[in-house]
């Protein structure tokens, strides 16, 4: 291993091929996340910003931020989330993670209103040493509504151009799930379609828009609803509706969905931080589940 203090510092290389074929290998040996298939179907980002110590062309430290288009409380909102937060296991102990984040912050802190990140609990003490503090989200769940089920809602399949095509229209042209806290970034989505959520989302032509939600054991979560225009939950629930269900909750703030008698559940492992002013600290929020980078 090469002496640390000739370790090279990069940052916003996504231009070099060999930089960022780099990058993505570092992901999948640190986090077993593989972001190939959102290159290839041409919706990186480069919105996503690294900033890395290489030993050689070796990337062995990292700390990403990714520039969000948020809506807080109505207004337009500059948003940075830290993420891609490792170090391979010979470089640690070493302050590389440390240096890196506060590099990173003190790029970002010029032109964006507040960061935040999500974190595994042993990675708490870590955050708190670099200014971030802890706190809670909560998600809305209601009891699942009697309604009449309507047929005209269609599971999509992202190995399809064409349904591909179908989402990035809407995800690319949509309104903000929330006027309280709502995240824009298109690309972002794109992810999580072609990722994890890529089974749980459904097209209803009549309403031109998408749900993304899995049913389990009587539970509806809803992890995002994108259209041009956001309907009420009453007019989107029949298309996806079961005589299973019990409850629905959902995975972002539900402000525009003329909900009733809406209850709130402290979410769980999230690990959620800030660092900056956040105008609904202290308030039950939660950040858009597609937010997450």
């Amino acid at each position: 291993m090469s002496d640390l203090v000739n370790l090279s510092f990069r940052e916003n290389y996504w231009d070099s091929p060999e930089l960022k074929e780099e990058f993505m290998r570092f992901l999948v040996q640190i986090f077993g996340i593989d972001l190939s298939l959102w290159g290839k179907m041409g919706f990186w980002d480069t919105r996503y910003r690294p900033f890395s110590y290489f030993d050689d062309n070796t990337l062995v430290s990292n700390v990403c931020v990714y520039t969000l288009d948020m809506t807080i409380t109505g207004n337009p909102s500059r948003v940075a989330q830290i993420s891609a937060v490792g170090t391979l296991p010979e470089y640690r102990r070493r302050g590389l993670s440390h240096k890196l984040t506060q590099v990173a912050l003190d790029w970002a802190r010029v032109n964006h209103d507040f960061f935040f990140l999500f974190a595994d609990e042993g990675a708490y003490q870590f955050y708190k040493d670099c200014g971030f503090r802890f706190t809670d989200e909560y998600k809305a769940r209601i009891s699942a509504p009697a309604v009449v089920a309507r047929p005209g809602a269609v599971k999509l399949d992202m190995q399809r151009t064409d349904h591909i095509a179908q989402v990035y229209r809407l995800a690319s042209n949509r309104e903000p799930v929330s006027n309280v806290l709502g995240v824009s970034n298109d690309k972002l989505f794109m992810f999580w379609c072609l990722d994890s959520l890529r089974d749980h989302i459904h097209y209803i032509s009549a309403l031109d828009v998408l749900v993304l939600y899995k049913r389990e054991g009587g539970l509806v979560t809803i992890f995002d609803i994108v259209g041009r225009t956001m309907p009420i939950f009453a007019d989107i629930y029949p298309y996806t509706c079961h005589p299973d269900d019990k409850t629905v909750e959902f995975l972002f703030m539900v402000d525009k969905l003329d909900l009733e008698r809406v209850g709130h559940v402290r979410v769980e492992g999230n690990g959620t931080h800030l660092f900056g002013r956040f105008p609904l600290e202290g308030a039950q929020f939660i950040f858009p589940f597609t937010s997450h980078a």
